[in-house]
């Protein structure tokens, strides 16, 4: 795969460089953990393609999760697991293996840097060495993984004990997460495969937070993940603002469109509230168009990170 849909793979220091991309074929499964849900997309081989085997989602009990930068979210690992159990046999899926796991935006944190200087085995030793004070926590004992974008280098990295809160679960039903990455990321690269006329904004507004993600033909141009600002006057607040910094700061005209995958409220409310705030005519993400489908209604919003993240197979 080439561009924007080349995903980030968040795995263990020394079992990979960096600098390389996942280049074993993508799991047919995703399971995507929210703040509030675990959901999981199951592809099917139908002949030569590829087409929807089933989506489900299932509520997460207050206390299970806490989105955390800094420590391990999984709080009641039996509750997690149980859940994860749960909407993976809906899936028709709990024969383990490979399996993508995406995340919520704030348990990974994004960033866009510079790229000069990033060449080989060091890159990821500069890259450390650039964040370290932006980041509340050690970064030398973190998983970092990153891409080239032109002139910019998009960087992934979150705490190890983050990270294996999540996977240590999956591993004990028997599954090996192999891509790993926050919502945010695998949404972008989904809206940006196919490129664009002018700038977009996707925005991921989930409970308890939101992400705003500018993008320029097809690439991440600003990533602001705001943890505890995920009510409406606090969102219109935050769109406007990366609306004025797109202009003041970006050189940025008007958008081309705005995309919103709403699983934190209902998605007419989303776009209503985006709407008056940015003056644009907002449109919810369509996870399934890959597969020529262009169901987004509630169903589809909960599951739109595993989807957007397994649908590269389709891609």
């Amino acid at each position: 795969m080439s561009g924007a849909s080349r995903p980030l793979a968040l795995r263990p220091l020394g079992d990979w460089l960096a600098r390389e991309f996942l280049r074993a074929p993508l799991p047919l499964v995703a399971v995507e953990v929210r703040p509030r849900a675990v959901c999981a997309v199951r592809l099917a081989r139908e002949g030569s393609r590829l087409a929807l085997g089933a989506a489900a989602a299932s509520e997460l009990p207050a206390g299970v999760l806490e989105v955390s930068l800094t420590k391990p979210n999984v709080i009641d690992a039996a509750s997690f697991q149980a859940a994860l159990r749960a909407t993976l046999e809906r899936v028709g899926a709990l024969s383990g293996g490979p399996v993508s796991l995406v995340l919520p935006d704030p348990a990974v944190r994004l960033a866009l840097v510079p790229a000069a200087g990033l060449r080989g085995r060091d890159a990821s030793e500069v890259l450390r060495f650039q964040l370290h004070k932006a980041l509340p926590f050690d970064v030398r004992g973190a998983r970092l993984a990153w891409r080239a974008q032109g002139e910019q280098a998009l960087v992934a990295v979150a705490p190890e004990e983050v990270l294996s809160s999540y996977e240590q679960p999956l591993e004990q039903l028997g599954f090996q997460p192999g891509l790993v990455e926050p919502a945010g990321l695998a949404l972008a690269d989904a809206a940006g495969a196919g490129g664009s006329e002018g700038d977009t904004l996707l925005v991921n507004w989930d409970e308890g937070y939101v992400t705003f993600i500018l993008l320029r033909a097809g690439l991440p141009l600003l990533i602001r993940t705001l943890p505890g600002e995920s009510g409406p006057d606090a969102v219109a607040r935050q769109a406007v603002g990366t609306l004025q910094f797109h202009r003041d700061r970006l050189g940025g005209g008007g958008l081309a469109g705005v995309l919103v995958r709403s699983a934190g409220c209902p998605g007419e409310e989303a776009l209503a509230v985006l709407g008056r705030a940015l003056g644009l005519e907002p449109r919810l993400l369509t996870p399934w168009a890959a597969l020529g489908m262009a169901e987004a209604g509630e169903a589809a919003q909960a599951v739109a990170g595993a989807a957007a993240s397994v649908l590269r197979r389709a891609a």
